[in-house]
């Protein structure tokens, strides 16, 4: 049976859907001296939004350690008959995946370990676990299992849409005067992911015209009904569940929706209030 790993960059340890034979290696995080696991335990996500929401500087993420992703592929591979696939967060946003290849090959099992860079993140990420979910429930090989996945990711699109930009201006991703001026006029940053890298894809006045953008971006590139579209929001459930329905609303023939947390790795960066659209071009 194939075995998933995955890491605290998804944020599938706060998926409802959550699958319980999925594995993580989780990421630290700081506050200032404090350093927390990003497992949802030691640091939920309300303790996290509520610290940065206070915070004077932004907390500090680093990558999975090499050996938290060995002890989940000594559990993956306990038994002879399993193999494990590791999907982990884009290699352009943290080490991580680097990390876990190192440890892959510690491992010296090539033929039982799989890594994928999965060149994306949060929601992003997890329709990628949820992809390798049905491919093992299916009876699917290592090989099958991965190339399903490497297939989905070509077609994956994610897109979002900063709310506070209080937050890029403290990560040194906008300028201080552009961010007051933005503020004062109720401009918002529209995001995407490309090249597994988090880029701004323009701006726009208000949140209603960026959740307008969102219809727009699905309806220019359509989704694949049999692939679910999946919306994060960054401790913001109300705000992501309006956006659910507004998508519901549009028209436009859509997936399964899924609506997810946004947690520490991604959260750190952009702050509370962000959203996100993840979904699969047919």
């Amino acid at each position: 049976m194939i075995r998933i790993i995955t890491d605290s960059m998804s944020d599938y340890i706060h998926a409802a859907h959550r699958d319980p034979g999925v594995l993580f290696a989780f990421q630290p995080v700081r506050f200032g001296m404090e350093e927390f696991t990003d497992d949802g335990v030691t640091l939920t996500q309300a303790d996290f939004y509520a610290r940065l929401r206070t915070a004077i500087e932004l907390p500090k993420t680093s990558m999975v350690p090499e050996s938290a992703w060995k002890a989940a592929l000594k559990t993956a591979l306990a038994d002879e008959d399993d193999c494990a696939l590791i999907i982990a967060g884009s290699s352009q946003l943290s080490g991580g995946y680097q990390s876990a290849v190192n440890a892959a090959a510690a491992m010296k099992q090539p033929h039982r370990i799989a890594v994928i860079d999965s060149l994306s993140a949060t929601c992003g990420e997890i329709m990628l676990i949820d992809c390798a979910v049905r491919m093992r429930d299916a009876g699917a090989t290592l090989e099958e299992a991965v190339n399903a996945v490497e297939t989905l990711k070509e077609r994956q699109r994610l897109i979002g849409l900063a709310e506070d930009l209080r937050y890029l201006v403290m990560g040194g991703r906008l300028n201080p005067i552009i961010g007051k001026v933005g503020t004062a006029l109720a401009i918002k940053p529209t995001l995407k992911l490309e090249g597994g890298a988090i880029e701004k894809a323009g701006m726009v006045r208000g949140v209603r015209k960026g959740y307008a953008w969102y219809v727009e971006q699905i309806r220019q590139n359509p989704p694949d009904p049999a692939v679910p579209m999946y919306i994060g929001g960054a401790d913001c459930p109300e705000t992501a569940a309006m956006i659910r329905q507004m998508l519901l609303d549009s028209g436009l023939p859509l997936p399964e929706i899924r609506c997810v947390g946004i947690g520490c790795l991604i959260g750190a960066h952009v702050g509370p209030g962000l959203t996100l659209v993840c979904w699969a071009k047919e």
